[in-house]
C-alpha cells in the first residue's frame, strides 16, 4: 500500500522526458543564465538554447563556434535543449 505508492512514485519521477525534434547548430553567443544562441544548420532559424541536466552535471563546456545537437519542442520552436556537443566539426 505505501511502499506500492513510493514505487510508483519514484517510477513516474524516474520515466525521461517527451523526446523532441532533433537538430544540428552553431552556437553563435553566450546569453545570461546557461543560455545560448543558437542557429539551425538546416533552417535559417536562431534558437536560444540551454545544456541538458547531464551535460552540466559533467561540467560540458560549450562555447561559441561549437557544433551543438539541440532538441526543440514540438509546440514552441524558439526555445530548446542543447543534448550533445560535436567534438569535431560536421563535414557536411
Amino acid at each position: 500500500t505505501s511502499s506500492e505508492r513510493f514505487t510508483n512514485w519514484k517510477y513516474n519521477c524516474l520515466m525521461a522526458k517527451e523526446s523532441g525534434i532533433l537538430f544540428d547548430g552553431e552556437v553563435l553567443k553566450i546569453l545570461w543564465g546557461w543560455a545560448y544562441e543558437i542557429k539551425l544548420k538546416d533552417m535559417d532559424m536562431i534558437v536560444k538554447a540551454k545544456p541538458a541536466g547531464k551535460m552540466k552535471m559533467f561540467k560540458i563546456k560549450i562555447i561559441p563556434w561549437d557544433w551543438v545537437q539541440v532538441e526543440l519542442n514540438e509546440y514552441d520552436t524558439s526555445v530548446g535543449r542543447i543534448v550533445f556537443r560535436y567534438k569535431n566539426w560536421p563535414t557536411n
